[in-house]
């Protein structure tokens, strides 16, 4: 992944939500949103602010036209997020959650790139622990990469015989 093709407003607003979420974890109090009282964290609009200025930029890239090495470095950043801020529990779900948003770009990205970033999200969200998201983006990747994406599934004769993956 090269990081010069992703567009800086993505990476602005990746960096803007984290660091909202770095100052609402700073200023919070023990006890907000405990029993119901006071202002919960998770309520903040950051997140929704976060959610719809990505989704802005994503439309935008998608007008564009952009090529597939320009979507394929998005995508590895958007789907890598997650796991760059794990610490940042609050972000956490959300940063998983606006992957979703991705669905448009994935049309421009060749069957070659989409197979290598079906591979590589499956290494990140395995699919036992995929969300229903997840699962969405999982099939559009494999649909764009064609016979690239399909694996061969071994059989149980091919364990017996030896054969390799």
């Amino acid at each position: 992944m090269q990081d010069d093709l992703i567009p800086q407003e993505i990476r602005t607003v990746y960096a803007d939500y984290i660091n909202d979420v770095i100052q609402l974890e700073a200023t919070r109090k023990p006890t907000d949103g405990l029993l119901g009282f006071g202002k919960k964290a998770g309520d903040d609009p950051c997140h929704d602010r976060f959610a719809s200025r990505l989704e802005q930029e994503l439309n935008a890239l998608a007008t564009e036209t952009p090529s597939s090495e320009t979507v394929s470095a998005v995508l590895h950043f958007v789907f890598n997020a997650p796991n760059e801020h794990k610490e940042l529990k609050l972000a956490f779900w959300m940063l998983q959650a606006v992957s979703g948003l991705t669905e448009k770009l994935i049309v421009f990205l060749s069957p070659q790139d989409a197979a290598d970033l079906l591979e590589s999200f499956s290494e990140l969200y395995p699919k036992r622990i995929r969300l229903p998201v997840q699962q969405k983006i999982a099939k559009l990747l494999n649909e764009q990469a064609g016979e690239r994406g399909v694996k061969k599934r071994r059989g149980l004769n091919d364990l017996f015989k030896g054969a390799d993956r």
